[in-house]
């Protein structure tokens, strides 16, 4: 049975998966040979009513604590600018983990991350589970079709997240946005413009041939749309089924040994999000790194 550690008790995510580990399949378990059996939470209260509703046998006083008593660990605290000093000690222990997203925030801390989970032996997992979602893999293989066929003139997308955000302002949603955009349309995002409007940003993602826009505003329905001479593709994008194929894919990925992506495609997200962050502050066009 693998046993894994949760960093981090108050997101929706922590609880999501605890769930999944731990409870019997006809409360909602995955039903796989893994479970959540130590934790450490940000604050105390959340931590024991998370340990008692999923039944984690035990609460850390400190994160390393979980060192020795775990086979892998999550880390799942809500502001992304703190993943990378909670994630470093794990990976240079070589224990498998997994960052929740936002993934890290700077560019060089993911490089960095990368390159300790490499020295390290320790498989690096994580980012935003969106890009598991089946209307994204569909709007995917749609987005292959018309490019193939060299007819895909734009596309958009709405997803929310916000300029106050108090987990790091317009990182800690916008990166679910990013990830749909790698996974549809690929990695070559060239350069970000950002038009702000009272709370809602809307993005012009630009790569060498057709260009995105995503408009960053809080509503309850996403859409992702493809535009073509031909035809104009409109899927609804319902994230609520993400939280089980990323868990199963961490487990197999724990047990086999190989990342559900290679480690290298966690640094991109990151370094499109910091271009989106310096357009929106600076307004002007921020150009992606390589």
């Amino acid at each position: 049975m693998l046993k894994i550690g949760l960093v981090g008790a108050d997101s929706y995510h922590a609880q999501a998966f605890a769930r999944l580990a731990n409870l019997p399949v006809s409360a909602g378990g995955a039903g796989l040979p893994a479970r959540v059996t130590a934790l450490w939470g940000e604050h105390s209260d959340r931590a024991r009513a998370l340990a008692l509703e999923a039944g984690i046998p035990e609460i850390v006083r400190d994160p390393l604590d979980l060192v020795g008593r775990v086979d892998a660990v999550m880390i799942l605290l809500r502001h992304g600018s703190l993943h990378f000093q909670a994630a470093e000690p794990f990976l240079r222990a070589g224990i498998p983990t997994w960052v929740d997203k936002p993934f890290v925030l700077e560019p060089e801390q993911a490089a960095k991350l990368i390159r300790l989970a490499d020295e390290h032996g320790a498989l690096l997992a994580g980012g935003s589970l969106c890009k598991y979602c089946p209307d994204v893999l569909w709007l995917r293989e749609r987005c292959r079709t018309l490019r193939n066929s060299e007819d895909l003139l734009s596309a958009s997308l709405n997803f929310p997240a916000s300029l106050d955000c108090p987990y790091d302002g317009l990182a800690f949603y916008s990166i679910h946005s990013i990830e749909m955009l790698l996974t549809i349309f690929g990695p070559g995002i060239c350069s970000v413009k950002a038009d702000v409007t009272g709370k809602t940003v809307v993005a012009l993602f630009k790569y060498a041939d057709f260009s995105v826009c995503v408009n960053f505003s809080q509503v309850e329905q996403f859409y992702g749309t493809l535009y073509s001479s031909r035809e104009v593709i409109v899927r609804p994008i319902d994230a609520s089924t993400i939280y089980r194929p990323g868990f199963e894919k961490f487990v197999q990925a724990v047990r086999t040994g190989v990342a559900p992506e290679p480690a290298s495609s966690l640094l991109r997200p990151v370094q499109v999000l910091s271009a989106l962050l310096t357009a929106v502050e600076t307004g002007r066009e921020a150009f992606v790194s390589n």
